[in-house]
């Protein structure tokens, strides 16, 4: 199962490498292979030719890979289990 830091290890990286590369067309191929290697080797997650990001053991889609219409790739963490944790939200402090 991948981490949060591999996870965002390789947003980071899909970002930045498909924007200085400036790739026109989508490749999931090449798109594994920065993840591969942002994971020194590990094949924590796995791209679909959809642009999902997917942790590999799970199967859970953590992230998702588009290019905008001016041409830039964006690379956006996607969790779902997060927004539906059981743990308690914190009050803020009293002003007294």
């Amino acid at each position: 199962m991948a981490t949060d830091v591999e996870v965002d290890r390789a947003i980071a990286t899909i970002t930045a490498t498909l924007n200085d590369q400036k790739l026109e067309q989508f490749d999931a191929d090449r798109v594994q292979e920065i993840v591969t290697e942002a994971l020194g080797g590990e094949s924590h997650l796995r791209v679909d030719d959809g642009g999902g990001l997917h942790d590999a053991a799970t199967g859970a889609r953590v992230g998702v890979i588009r290019r905008t219409p001016s041409g830039e790739w964006i690379t956006e963490r996607q969790n779902p289990d997060a927004e539906r944790s059981d743990a308690p939200v914190p009050s803020p402090p009293s002003e007294g």
